[in-house]
């Protein structure tokens, strides 16, 4: 959530907290995009999703940021200046030079993001299925993760060629609403994660994980690749669901995780 407030005599533009640094590059930038580059004003910011882990925290607070911008400029021109998605996905790789797709709305679609280049690779028919989803964070960085000085992970020609097949997968997983099929792709690219060329941010007791997916009757296991927190993934629709994510908890408790979140896809 962002608060935006224009004002008089001012031609910086102050964020709170100093932090959100690349919020007021967005903002300065949307407002470019207005074509008021010497309107200055106080931009603060507040977020509720944790920050430094891979879970987009500064994607949100940049669309927020671009958006307070909109409403701002709307109210002074007496019109409706929203953006589309597109541009705010321009706007945002260039406030922080690589972006989630939370600008789009994928309740009805899913779709295939070029994340360091703010566009849309390809759309897929449907979204994706309703799933039950238990986060918890690995702490393979004690401080977080700077994602501005994260090496990019490199994958073999092999790899890079078998996520085509997994491409397909996904798109039968959407057509079919199978959840099964859409934890298959999640973990080959969790795997395809560890088993990179180059990665900073594998997985601490990843293979432990594996066991405790297959162990529970998890669907899938989904990682960050930005960040260290990861998900096991299970059919919402199981009969013992609240049984096998108790299980999964306790187990991966015992790994030394913690900051368990259970949360689902949109319906």
């Amino acid at each position: 959530m962002s608060n935006f407030v224009p004002e008089a005599g001012r031609t910086g533009i102050h964020v709170r907290p100093a932090h959100f640094r690349k919020c007021e590059v967005a903002a300065r930038l949307a407002l470019d995009a207005f074509g008021l580059n010497n309107m200055g004003a106080r931009l603060e910011v507040k977020t509720f999703i944790p920050e430094c882990v891979g879970m987009g925290s500064s994607t949100t607070g940049v669309v927020a940021s671009i958006r307070a911008v909109a409403h701002a400029v709307s109210a002074y021109r007496g019109a409706r200046m929203m953006p589309a998605p597109h541009l705010q996905a321009t706007l945002a790789v260039a406030a922080e030079h690589a972006s989630d797709s939370l600008m789009f709305d994928c309740t009805a679609t899913t779709i295939l993001f070029a994340h360091r280049i703010g566009k849309i690779v390809r759309t897929f028919n449907g979204p994706l299925p309703q799933m039950h989803i238990l986060g918890f964070d690995t702490g393979s960085a004690r401080d977080g993760v700077d994602t501005d000085r994260l090496p990019r992970a490199r994958y073999s020609r092999d790899q890079i060629a078998a996520f085509g097949c997994a491409l397909a997968v996904l798109e039968r997983a959407i057509a079919e609403q199978s959840v099964a099929l859409a934890g298959r792709v999640a973990t080959f690219s969790a795997k395809m994660s560890e088993t990179a060329v180059q990665n900073p941010l594998k997985k601490p007791k990843f293979n432990e994980l594996l066991r405790i997916k297959e162990g529970t009757g998890s669907a899938g296991i989904a990682v960050a690749h930005s960040g260290t927190v990861a998900g096991l993934i299970f059919d919402p629709a199981l009969p013992d669901l609240r049984t096998r994510v108790a299980e999964a908890s306790s187990a991966i408790a015992h790994l030394g995780f913690d900051h368990f979140r259970t949360f689902s896809t949109p319906y």
